[in-house]
């Protein structure tokens, strides 16, 4: 629980002016995990950005901060807000991975693991989502209605990267695991076994994969980044089958959130519906939006290095800290009228993101829903792809699309990680 003290003016009567003691604002950690939070979390984001920009949560044990500028501060300066915290979560189910490091070894297998996620390299893959993206348009494509969620956004990211591993055709399969894995990452002992059998199944399903990996004539990302060599370091096998992992629960479940959020957003906007079918170009804005508005990705952890006072209050060493971008993107003194959705925005980057966060226009700022800095998200630009062609090629083949009545919009998931739709059912007119 945090307090306030505001001052009271009274006017009138037999006194007039200002009296010399404060009423508390409270507000109690249960508000970041009450149903009205779930489905609205917007308020709670609004008082702790304007009252409580640094919050104690007595229930989770971690600290909240929530204005923009702290929020970058925290993911910029990881001398003092480590990723280390990763080492609890994603690396007790997959193993050790570069998202916990904030080291020089890091920068290293960065260099091995990154090259074919961005710019040139990237665009050898251009087919492959394209093939993927008309796969499970074809599955769908005679129905009346489609589950936008079940039938495309939750199965196109895992098909990609089933295909860049060179495991194409193994996307259900990997589903399967993935989903486990994901819920292992929580603190219930029962799910984390789960998730580190769906692990070990997982491992060694790829395991035939990290054989013969010098043949030349293999052009998968495992072959690929088991030859690379940077300072004369490689990957060991148990970081490659931990980094693969690593793709599907980051890269999946978090593209697939993205655009069904983006969906709802711009099905939710006729003006932005209209906008997109006539200028299909303009999906990179509303993906961008987004991003900023409803990202699936609601906060990221660190640990201090140190301890940090912020705002007048110290945050101990070895504190748990919450990164709340979600709270962030919608502070008032970065995004003039932050609560909207519009997709032309003149206070916001609506392109490509860049590590840095820092726009060539001083007059725009960016969204942190891929993260800031040494620990930028690798997999930005196949995510944004993804989302892009995907949807793109839905309206051309499909037609004008109309949500179905009666849908929920986005709510807080799996212990305050993911904000997201967990369905769209979307009727078509060709």
């Amino acid at each position: 629980m945090a307090l306030k003290a505001l001052k009271l003016r009274v006017c009138g009567g037999f006194f007039s002016g200002s009296l010399d003691f404060a009423i508390p604002f409270v507000m109690d950690s249960s508000a970041l995990y009450s149903d009205n939070y779930r489905t609205n979390p917007e308020k709670v984001w609004e008082e702790m950005r304007n009252d409580f920009p640094v919050f104690y949560d007595d229930i989770s044990n971690m600290w909240w901060v929530s204005r923009y500028e702290d929020v970058k501060n925290i993911f910029v300066d990881y001398q003092t807000f480590s990723s280390s915290t990763y080492e609890l979560t994603t690396g007790q189910v997959v193993g050790p991975t570069l998202i916990s490091r904030d080291d020089y070894g890091h920068v290293v297998r960065r260099k091995i693991v990154a090259p074919d996620f961005v710019g040139n390299r990237l665009r050898s893959y251009e087919q492959l989502i394209e093939d993927c993206v008309s796969n499970l348009i074809n599955s769908f494509e005679s129905e009346e209605e489609i589950s936008l969620v079940r039938e495309f956004s939750s199965q196109l990211p895992v098909d990609v990267i089933s295909a860049i591993l060179g495991m194409e055709g193994d996307g259900q399969l990997f589903r399967q695991w993935v989903t486990s894995m994901i819920m292992g990452l929580n603190d219930s002992p029962e799910l984390r076994q789960k998730g580190l059998d769906a692990s070990e199944a997982f491992c060694s399903h790829i395991a035939p994969l990290l054989n013969e990996v010098d043949d030349l004539d293999r052009t998968d990302h495992i072959a690929k980044i088991a030859r690379a060599e940077i300072e004369g370091e490689r990957l060991t096998n148990e970081e490659i089958t931990a980094f693969c992992g690593l793709l599907f629960i980051a890269g999946g479940e978090t593209t697939d959130k993205a655009i069904a959020n983006m969906w709802w957003n711009v099905l939710n906007h006729p003006e932005v519906l209209e906008a997109v079918l006539d200028d299909d170009s303009l999906w990179e804005n509303a993906f961008s939006e987004t991003m900023r508005r409803t990202p699936a990705v609601i906060s990221e952890e660190r640990f201090t290095t140190r301890s940090v006072e912020l705002h007048g209050v110290e945050i101990p060493e070895g504190a748990k800290v919450r990164a709340c971008l979600a709270a962030a993107h919608l502070d008032p003194t970065v995004f003039q009228d932050p609560l909207s959705f519009d997709i032309y925005r003149s206070d916001m980057n609506l392109g490509k993101e860049n590590r840095s966060g820092v726009s060539k226009d001083s007059e725009r700022s960016g969204h942190f829903g891929f993260g800031l800095g040494k620990h930028f998200c690798i997999g930005y630009e196949l995510a944004r792809n993804e989302a892009i062609v995907g949807s793109k090629r839905i309206l051309e083949r499909l037609g004008k699309p109309r949500l179905q009545e009666n849908q929920q919009g986005q709510i807080i998931q799996a212990r305050n990680s993911f904000f997201a739709c967990k369905e769209l059912i979307v009727s078509f007119q060709k």
